[in-house]
């Protein structure tokens, strides 16, 4: 799961953390933060110094991530950051459309359904303001409400839900680089929704937060300055002159298609 370092997540043990692990959270933290950006080709050397990882971890690291769809390997050249594309855009709204209504069926306890509510509310004190670290706050707000809530469905479904939305923050971090900020949604209404076994009311309101992150990505996408490709175009042109797409045409971002919620 990926770890945002929450202020407001539970406080870990003591002791040193294996090495394989850290690097594979901060790895994962960097290509969901954008901090690789997408498209960017790296190499496991690279990685190591630029992070001070060992290489042995880099290297399981790199190939947990890309059981993820978070990079890919490039045969003899080393790795690359998943580039963010209107087919990624739309895969992932469909993956969300699929799997979070069925969290409408989680029936809260009283003790964690007093804590997610104050989460909520610290969320809603923050929606509205446009300074960064409010932003990054009430993400990470926002995030810990889902990741409990993926945790009580537990099993594959929460594994598939960590990922869609591993990919969601991405695609969010790659358009903050635009100067497109999402605001996650209020989760007030659907907390109290799964607090009092209203499953109707609580699958409106995880419908209407996956709509209204397509309308942002849509939006943002069509107008995604030039200069954010920067990366991607750089290494498909060095892939294109020794390569077999060295005659294969690139398909521009296309619109994600519309689904009904």
């Amino acid at each position: 799961m990926y770890d945002h370092s929450s202020p407001f997540a539970p406080a870990r043990a003591p002791g040193a953390e294996p090495k394989a692990a850290f690097a594979l959270k901060r790895l994962r933290r960097a290509v969901i933060e954008c901090e690789l950006r997408p498209g960017a080709d790296c190499s496991e050397p690279d990685l190591a110094q630029r992070f001070g990882l060992g290489r042995a971890a880099v290297r399981t690291a790199l190939v947990t991530l890309a059981a993820e769809g978070l990079v890919a390997v490039e045969p003899r050249r080393g790795w690359r950051v998943a580039p963010v594309t209107g087919a990624l855009i739309g895969d992932v709204i469909r993956a969300r459309k699929a799997i979070e209504p069925g969290l409408a069926e989680i029936r809260l306890p009283p003790d964690t359904a007093a804590g997610l509510t104050a989460l909520t509310r610290m969320g809603a004190a923050l929606q509205g303001r446009d300074d960064r670290q409010a932003l990054v706050t009430l993400r990470a707000a926002d995030r810990q409400i889902l990741d409990q809530l993926a945790a009580r469905a537990g099993g594959l479904v929460g594994r598939w839900l960590d990922e869609a939305w591993n990919q969601a923050d991405r695609i969010a971090a790659f358009f903050d680089l635009a100067g497109r900020h999402h605001q996650p949604a209020g989760r007030e209404t659907l907390i109290a929704a799964l607090a009092a076994g209203d499953a109707e009311a609580a699958r409106r309101e995880l419908s209407a937060a996956i709509a209204a992150f397509q309308d942002f990505a849509t939006d943002a996408l069509l107008s995604l300055p030039a200069s954010l490709e920067v990366a991607g175009a750089e290494s498909r042109r060095r892939r294109r002159q020794t390569g077999p797409e060295a005659t294969a045409p690139q398909a521009r971002p296309h619109r994600p298609p519309q689904q009904g919620a």
